[in-house]
This record gives structure tokens, sequence and C-alpha cells, in this order.
């Protein structure tokens, strides 16, 4: 992290805090220290202006690689405005004097953005040796003329969009302390074929293709931890089981098919290995089981003549969020791992579900019904505040974190029918990623995926 940049930021939101607003600064004492500056939960706070100019190549361009040159710089602007964070200022705007064609730049180069107001800028360069993309970015501090950071990346050609998105995620890192999200997917439910089929597509709205094609009803996907696997409910033996897909290799196969309801598995984490709760069909009625990935054996968590479902685990494994309707309607609740120490945390509504606990683990996202359509709410995990993110007509549901904690994901049919969308925590920079023909729902947001 850049000092002369770090200094530009902690003024201009110092001056917020003199009217109010929150700043959040850590690791000061360090040698390299880290400025976490989060505009998307702070929209008041104006987006860092960054230059982005056009990649160039140590060798003749052709028309391929001027294409491919084209197509990287579109990704990575396009990735730095959807973060929210970033004002993107494009080669058109540059300063007349200070126009670029070389991606390697020297401290006279730089003088002339003086007077600006642009505080970084990002060149890159690459070369197409045969099948292979070869590439890299410089950023560079505009207020103190200097170099920041520079990083080599190395590819297919064929895989120019992720080698774009792992250059706005580092630029991401080195503005403000954490990694972008922009080599995320999300997988959904779709049924554009006529049948509910699974489906993936990358954070900026691309990229969409189908994970799995049975014709058949498959619902709820869930990532593994690791972000190789999809885990979904499928009836495609007519019993609702829990299936896992390799994304890589396309193999699937079932891991619980007892008879009723298998599904929602959410993961951990722990000394002991992987562990996993998932909701099963007991007396009648949906519970929640406790067991160890790759075991076969399940311990219920949860008894008695109530429903438990949609559980998610907490960030440091201690507790679970859940659905439950011991009081006579779906409420929202967290208890301790051993199914102890009970808490109800929704009291708003009369009908509240789809729990989904942050990264950060210092919110949880629901649904409640609100005057006869659902809405999407956070609360924190103690209960003591709770906030609506979503207005209007339309159904709001199904919310799902980003691996960061800074964006969520949902379906809604504000537009008609349903559709995924992402916005940020506070329920700003709504936009809309699927469009196809036909509904998506279930959205399931993917850990970052190398």
């Amino acid at each position: 992290m850049f000092y002369s940049l770090q200094n530009l930021w902690i003024k201009r939101i110092l001056e917020f805090i003199l009217l109010g607003f929150f700043l959040a600064v850590m690791d000061a004492g360090c040698v390299e220290g880290k400025v976490y500056l989060d505009t998307i939960t702070n929209p008041e706070l104006a987006p860092f202006p960054i230059a982005v100019a056009d990649f160039t190549s140590p060798q003749k361009m052709g028309g391929g690689e001027q294409e491919i040159a084209r197509n990287i710089n579109r990704v990575v602007v396009n990735d730095l405005v959807l973060s929210g964070f970033f004002r993107v200022i494009e080669p058109k705007d540059f300063p007349p004097q200070a126009q670029i064609s070389r991606s390697f730049l020297d401290r006279s180069e730089l003088e002339a953005w003086s007077g600006s107001g642009v505080d970084a800028l990002v060149t890159g360069s690459f070369r197409v040796v045969e099948n292979s993309l070869i590439g890299s970015f410089r950023l560079y501090d505009l207020v103190e003329k200097k170099f920041i950071k520079g990083t080599r990346y190395e590819g297919r050609v064929s895989e120019w969009r992720r080698i774009a998105h792992r250059i706005a995620n580092e630029i991401v890192f080195q503005i403000t302390g954490e990694k972008g999200v922009f080599d995320t997917k999300i997988a959904f439910v779709g049924n554009q074929t006529g049948n509910k089929e699974i489906y993936l597509i990358d954070f900026d709205g691309e990229n969409l293709r189908p994970v799995t094609q049975n014709k058949s009803i498959n619902i709820l996907p869930r990532w593994t931890l690791d972000g190789k696997r999809l885990l979904y409910t499928s009836y495609m033996k007519r019993n609702p089981d829990l299936y896992a897909i390799d994304l890589e290799s396309g193999k699937n196969y079932r891991i619980s098919y007892r008879n009723g309801l298998n599904a929602c598995p959410t993961w951990f984490r722990d000394s002991e290995g992987e562990k996993m709760i998932l909701m099963l069909k007991r007396d009648n009625r949906s519970h929640l089981f406790l067991t160890k990935v790759g075991e076969t054996s399940a311990i219920p968590i949860t008894s008695g003549s109530a429903s438990y479902a949609s559980p998610s685990w907490s960030p440091d494994g201690r507790q679970i969020a859940f659905v439950s309707d011991q009081t006579g309607s779906p409420q929202v609740y967290v208890m301790d791992i051993n199914g102890k120490n009970i808490r109800r945390l929704s009291y708003q509504g009369n009908y509240n579900v789809c729990p989904a606990w942050s990264p950060r683990g210092d919110w949880i996202a629901y649904c409640s019904r609100q005057g006869g359509s659902f809405k999407i709410f956070l609360t924190t995990p103690d209960g003591e505040q709770v906030r609506q993110l979503t207005q209007g007509p339309g159904n709001y549901e199904d919310p799902t974190w980003s691996p960061d904690g800074r964006y969520l994901a949902f379906s809604s049919t504000k537009e008609g029918g349903a559709a995924i969308y992402v916005m940020s925590i506070n329920g700003t920079y709504q936009r809309r990623l699927t469009t196809f023909r036909g509904e998506a729902t279930n959205p399931a947001w993917s850990p970052h995926l190398e």
C-alpha cells in the first residue's frame, strides 16, 4: 500500500468524520499499514479517481491481439466500476499532456498528471505466444509520482477474462487492503429450458453456463469451501436427494439420499476437518443434522415437534442461524453448534426465512414478508440492530454473501419474472445479472476461485 494515497484517503475520511461518518483504519502501526476504505457501506465518500490506460504490447499488435487488449481493458474497467470503490477515467478523458504509449513510465511521465485530480494510474502490457497470453499490469501513485505494484500473469489465450479479473482484484487489494471478488461466480437455479437446472454466472454477469442438464428438478445450490464442487438437491431419482458435482470434471454423485428431504448444507472447517450441517426429514418434520464430510453418519442437533430449516454457519464455527416454526410461524433464530442456547432474532413481520451469515460475522441477512411481499433485511447476531435493505414492488429473496462480505446477491421479481441481482450491503448499487428467458432463483455465491 502506498503512503501518499493512504494519507489522501485518510484526510478525506477524517473530513467526513467531522460530519459524523464512519472511519475504519486497521494495522496503522505496521511498516506497510493497510487502510480499509469501504465506499460500498459509506456511499457518501467520493469514489477513488483512478485512470486505466489502454494496454500496450512489446511487439506489433495484430488484429487478434488488439481485440484481446480491448477486451481485457473493458473487463478491468467494468470490474472497478462495479466494485463501487472507483471513478474510472478512461484514455479519452486523459489530460492532453498525459497520453500513454507504453506500460513502464518514469517520474517525468507521471508529472504530466499533476493537477489532474486523478490519484492512481493503471497501465498494462501483454503479448501472445502461440496459444499463451502473457501480460502484466503496473499501478502508479499519481500523488507522489511513483511506481507502486506490478504483477505478471500467464495463461491460455482463452483465459483472458480470468486474467482481467485477477488484475482488477489486485488493484482493489492495493487500494483497500482487501481482495476483490471479481474471480467469483454465482450459482443459481434457472428454468429457461423448461426444467429447473443449476447455472453459473460471473460476478459481472458474463460467462453464463449450465452445470446440470438432467431435465429434472434441481434446486438449492451450495458451494464447497474450496469452490471446486457444487452441492444441490435433485429429484433425479424421485426423492429430493443431495448431490455433488465436480465443476472441473463434471462428475456427479449422490451424497445423501435418506427418505424425504436432503438439502441446504452449510460448511465449516476446523482442526477435526470439514463438517457439514444439512436439513433431513425426521418424524415428518425437517431437522438439522451434523456430519463430517466423507462420513455417512449424521448427528441430530434439533428435535421436537417444530421444523428446522435453512442452516447458515457463523464464520467462527460456534453458532448457526436457522429458521424454525417453533412459535407458530417461520422465524430466524441463532443457536450454539450443540443445539443449545436458542435465541430468536426476527420480530418484524410474521414470516422470516433464508438467513445467511456474513463472512465477516457482523450481519445476518434474511427475508421478511412485509405487506404481502418479501424484502431483504440485515440483523446483527444479537438482534439489537435491524436494517431493511430493499424497498419497492416485487419480492426480494434468497440473499447470499460475497466472500468479502461487501455485497449480496439475491433473486427478485421487481422487473417481472424472477432474476438474480447484486447489491452492496447497504442496499445500493443494485444491478441485474441474469437476462435470459425464464426465471432465476436460489443464488449461491462462491468463495474466491483461483
